[in-house]
């Protein structure tokens, strides 16, 4: 696995990564993975006369069954209202899935002695009998919800279960999925500390599945899924679902394979929880449609499992089992596709880095950046924390007591990173003084970049309540969408070719979290767009990656988080990372492994900067300054201010002087970078 589960411990705030790295080492030592259908499912249905319910009903609420009615169930079973603890019931259900192909039931487990769990030696011993296998889906953390406390409990789980014959297994090592809900309560980073504890302490070791794509999950847990997919289907079109379908799920397969871990596809029949939930949410089943289109796409995006919410989640209406208003349409669909997705065997997938970056660059990159400390807030969740370990560069993750302490300055750390969702603590000790911290941090010049994994950083406090404070920190973010427009062309262009490993123009992505939250300068001292938002007519709608310098101190950087979720995440990372080096720590070390640009490139590159400081180069004598001549001229003089930015660069300055100017007083300088043509810095002569 991938710098081997980077073997990480959380010493006194500290992240300390194993040494080795790469993810050619983590494909090569991928587990051999059967193709497989797994269908979530839900033990905790009791009735008065079933041997769970026992004299009282459970999670079914009111059943009326002469009008086929049950008040927490959208539909109604074939079955009728049952008693998941019946052994007759376990077995027809095992029957159902064994006809439909599916292999695995994956079954709601909520502790402990819980209701859940009393079910489970039955279901895995219905399991057996029919030739199926299941293992536990592992619902929330209890308290006090640490690392150590949910790896205790899973190998406790483990401990019961784990060696029955029909547990699923990969390797000889039971499978946990984890669900949403718990992956939250610890976070990735605790996560990591967990799945180390738990393959540590059960003595076969355990396969964990975790649920959320993301570059950071992909390095956490052995295999990555999703529960469900309703809040991305609602209101779509069955066009919509094909469209968003084919360009979702080839994105998650491709992530499991470049981390080397087990890829999977989720599918839903339809989803309605208006039942149990006002306003709640609803996805049309379209006859069958919207389910036929999810597999045909999944068995093209040829993952290693497909997973079905579910086989019986009847309060959500997401169920193939049987029932009185679909009869047995669902099953016999899951048959059809199932069969053919197994029966053909997985072909080759091989993963290309984007971007053409060499091992070179990023071992220069990772030795510049080593030479200075790089913090990153609590909670990191996004690519950009995972990539930098993933690189081999060592950031300090901080806890909120050292960032209202001595400890966060810009002599300690020059660059902090904010790498979490959009929550933040922002009370320790006196209110607010998070926030007083990071306002010091910048005006004593610290670099602030944020690199969310959500749509808003900063967005809401450790109570979960929005207070949008990222203005503060100049991060001057504003709402644009939550779906783009329809029948409108976006293109994200680089202003000034500042990325040098990052295509000039590109499109908006079509599928995935489309929140746009866009950066608009307002009163920053210096503004610096690297990748900027366009549509089919050429007017900017924000930017997506940005540079710039506070009225109140410091800088700032700013990532859109969706991007990080795309196939020009890597690229936009390493040039990001190298521009700041260059930037904030004056290293002048990393450079693009490019051929010096031509003089035509320059001008080009110092004439679109030109026009962003509302200079218009065809009215003006462009001067292309040979060896620099004019500018060491110019900064002899005792009255010209150094330009820092230029120290430690091999630049080209290009002069902008007006045509009615006979000489070169007032001009325009633009100075550029000759290997990959970046704006280091324009300075206007009074």
């Amino acid at each position: 696995m991938v710098r081997n589960l980077l073997l990480a411990l959380f010493v006194a705030g500290t992240f300390l990564p194993a040494s080795s790295r790469g993810q050619a080492q983590a494909v090569a030592e991928r587990p051999q993975v059967e193709r497989r259908v797994l269908a979530f499912y839900y033990p905790w249905y009791g009735i008065p006369t079933g041997p769970g319910g026992a004299g009282r009903t459970v999670h079914w609420g009111g059943i009326d069954a002469q009008n086929k009615n049950i008040s927490q169930s959208t539909h109604y079973p074939a079955l009728g209202a049952y008693d998941s603890h019946d052994p007759a019931v376990i077995d027809q259900h095992c029957q159902w899935a064994k006809a439909a192909h599916i292999d695995t039931f994956i079954v709601s487990w909520w502790g402990h002695g819980d209701y859940t769990d009393r079910a489970m030696p039955l279901i895995l011993d219905g399991c057996k009998r029919h030739g199926l296998t299941a293992c536990i889906y592992y619902e929330t953390v209890p308290q006090p919800q640490t690392a150590r406390t949910a790896a205790q409990d899973i190998i406790k789980v483990l401990e019961k279960y784990g060696s029955h014959e029909a547990h699923l297994k990969v390797d000889g090592k039971p499978v946990v999925f984890i669900y949403g809900r718990a992956v939250g309560e610890l976070g990735l980073t605790g996560w990591l500390e967990a799945v180390k504890l738990i393959k540590a302490g059960y003595k076969d070791g355990a396969t964990i599945l975790g649920d959320q794509f993301s570059y950071g999950s992909a390095r956490v847990f052995d295999g990555v899924h999703t529960y469900n997919t309703a809040g991305s289907l609602a209101g779509m079109s069955l066009d919509a679902l094909d469209k968003w379908a084919t360009g979702t799920y080839g994105t998650w397969v491709q992530l499991a394979d470049a981390a080397g871990k087990i890829s999977t596809v989720t599918v839903i029949p339809g989803y309605d929880d208006t039942k149990i939930r006002k306003p709640g949410l609803a996805v049309d089943r379209f006859d069958g449609s919207l389910y036929r289109i999810q597999w045909q796409r999944a068995i093209e995006a040829d993952p290693h499992w497909v997973l079905v919410t579910s086989f019986n989640e009847w309060h959500e209406g997401s169920e193939i089992e049987p029932s009185a208003e679909f009869r047995q349409k669902y099953i016999d669909l899951t048959t059809e596709f199932a069969g053919r997705f197994k029966a053909a065997p997985r072909g080759p997938h091989t993963v290309t880095p984007p971007g053409g970056i060499t091992q070179e660059e990023k071992d220069r990159l990772r030795d510049s950046l080593r030479k200075a400390r790089i913090a990153v807030l609590p909670a990191a969740e996004s690519m950009a924390f995972w990539w930098l370990l993933d690189v081999g560069v060592e950031p300090q993750l901080l806890t909120w007591e050292q960032v209202v302490g001595t400890d966060l300055t810009p002599a300690n750390y020059p660059i902090l990173l904010y790498c979490s969702n959009e929550g933040y603590r922002r009370t320790m000790h006196e209110a607010n003084d998070v926030d007083a911290a990071l306002v010091r941090y910048l005006s004593a010049g610290g670099c602030l970049a944020a690199l969310p994994s959500g749509p808003w950083p900063f967005y809401r406090d450790e109570n979960g309540r929005g207070v949008n404070q990222s203005h503060r920190f100049g991060l001057t973010l504003r709402g644009g969408w939550e779906r783009p427009p329809e029948g409108v062309d976006l293109w994200f262009t680089q202003p000034d070719s500042q990325l040098p490993h990052v295509p000039g123009r590109f499109s908006f992505p079509t599928s995935g979290d489309l929140r746009w939250r866009p950066f608009f300068p307002t009163d920053h001292a210096d503004y610096t767009p690297l990748l900027q938002l366009r549509s089919r007519t050429g007017g900017s709608l924000g930017d997506a990656v940005v540079y710039a310098r506070p009225q109140s101190g410091g800088r700032i950087a700013y990532l859109w988080f969706e991007l990080l979720n795309g196939p020009q995440a890597e690229p936009i990372l390493y040039d990001l990372f190298t521009f700041l080096s260059n930037r904030i720590l004056g290293a002048g070390q990393v450079r693009a492994t490019k051929a010096q640009l031509s003089k035509e490139q320059i001008i080009e590159a110092a004439s679109a900067a030109a026009r962003r400081e509302r200079w218009n180069p065809e009215q003006s004598k462009i001067v292309y300054d040979e060896g620099n001549a004019f500018w060491r001229r110019a900064i002899a003089s005792p009255s010209r201010k150094p330009v820092p930015e230029l120290e430690g660069h091999d630049y080209q300055a290009i002069v902008y002087v007006r045509k009615e100017s006979d000489v070169l007083g007032g001009p325009l300088w633009v100075f550029i970078d000759r290997s990959t043509g970046n704006v280091l810095a324009v300075v206007h002569d009074p």
